[in-house]
């Protein structure tokens, strides 16, 4: 069996450079609390000695997080917003075309109404001129008839005041002798 005094020499022996490191950290640590304790717990981002691995990685980050946007993000969206464009584009196309159709649907309904108007205004003066053509033959035949029965009228006081005339005479003979016989009692 081998010494155990020999094991524990050739184990200092073996862990004498980790002894030596060790060493060399509680001196690193003295003369930083000689300093004020400014190294003895530094932050590991802006501790110098870290700079290059903390590059590299930082190089590495960069590279792996700019081919992800590129090949995979940036692709989508591209996508989405050319989609987008589209479908925008197209509902103003549509939304144009509805508005030209209901343009088009406004003037023909203009045009209709218009042509009803003039229409209606024609049937209105049709039917006016109608009731004004009856009107007037209307009012020619009653015309007709007064003129005809004035005529008859007058023809009926012709003759009265003919008849009338022809008894004058005679009327006015009988009164002259009643006012002579009025006046002269015994003359007649």
């Amino acid at each position: 069996m081998a010494d155990p005094a020999a094991d524990t020499h050739g184990a200092d022996a073996a862990h004498g450079a980790d002894a030596a490191h060790a060493a060399a950290d509680a001196g690193h640590a003295a003369a930083a609390g000689a300093h004020g304790g400014e190294h003895a717990a530094s932050f590991p981002p802006f501790d110098v000695s870290l700079f290059s691995s903390q590059l590299i990685w930082f190089a590495i980050s960069f590279i792996a997080l700019y081919w992800i946007v590129s090949r995979q993000i940036v692709p989508q969206i591209s996508r989405v917003l050319a989609t987008r464009a589209f479908t925008v584009k197209n509902d103003l196309d549509k939304a144009a075309q509805k508005g030209a159709a209901a343009e088009e649907a406004r003037v023909k309904m203009e045009r209709a109404v218009a042509t009803a108007r003039a229409d209606a205004r024609a049937m209105i003066n049709a039917a006016k001129a109608d009731v004004q053509a009856k009107l007037n033959a209307e009012q020619e035949a009653a015309e007709k008839r007064i003129g005809d029965r004035i005529s008859a009228a007058e023809a009926q006081i012709d003759a009265a005041r003919q008849k009338a005339l022809s008894e004058v005479g005679a009327l006015a003979d009988g009164l002259a002798r009643d006012i002579a016989a009025k006046v002269a009692p015994g003359a007649a």
